[in-house]
């Protein structure tokens, strides 16, 4: 999966079309159709990473606004959930603890900054 883009996108186009046979999808709609799918795709990206971009953002405002001088900055990157970057040997149940961790040092770090300007 991760060498084909193509094939990616026709698991995430049949995703948002509420498809379970990926290769039936394909099937059903002609090679202009999902090469105008995939163009549309770049235009509005309909996938979850654009709502994962919000979510980042929101909690880099909430941080960036509670933050002391003093406290680190971060990018919006840092604020980012990373899927699919894990090891091939790791499990599926690592990698969900891997990415709930970053949620909880997000989070951390949106407390820190706004108990360290409680305290100023």
């Amino acid at each position: 999966m991760t060498r084909s883009p193509r094939r990616r996108f026709a698991y995430q186009l049949a995703v948002k079309l509420g498809r379970a046979n990926v290769d039936a999808m394909l099937r059903s709609i002609t090679a202009r159709q999902f090469m105008e799918w995939e163009e549309y795709a770049r235009l509005e990206p309909f996938t979850e990473l654009r709502a994962d971009y919000r979510t980042a953002s929101i909690v880099k405002m909430l941080y960036d606004v509670n933050r002391s001088k003093e406290s680190k900055t971060f990018t919006l990157d840092d604020f980012l959930l990373k899927f699919g970057q894990s090891q091939v040997d790791e499990t599926p149940e690592l990698t969900r603890r891997q990415n709930h961790l970053s949620m909880m040092k997000a989070i951390a770090l949106v407390y820190s900054a706004k108990k360290a300007e409680d305290v100023t």
